[in-house]
């Protein structure tokens, strides 16, 4: 199926500097896709630290995620390309 047809719910990860603003241009990033976020987990470190940050979205259509990752990735604060997994029903 195409990028167009697939649809579900997605980990992904992110590597960022730990600095005020950064959280507030990954939604932006997922806002501008149409990406709604379920849940996000960040593990406190010091700030301007390398902190990894874990979140996974309501039902999206994929293309749209890929263009939010792709968006995200040019961010100066994300230190690695993002990863992602379809979370499938089972």
């Amino acid at each position: 199926a195409s990028m167009d047809q697939i649809a579900g719910p997605y980990y992904i990860r992110l590597m960022l500097v730990d600095k005020p603003g950064v959280i507030a241009d990954i939604a932006a990033c997922l806002r501008d896709q149409d990406v709604s976020v379920e849940s996000m987990i960040q593990r406190s470190r010091n700030p301007g630290d390398v902190v990894p940050v874990v979140l996974t979205t309501h039902e999206a259509n994929e293309k749209s995620i890929q263009r939010a990752l792709q968006a995200i990735e040019m961010l100066q604060s994300v230190l690695e390309k993002p990863r992602m997994i379809r979370i499938e029903d089972i």
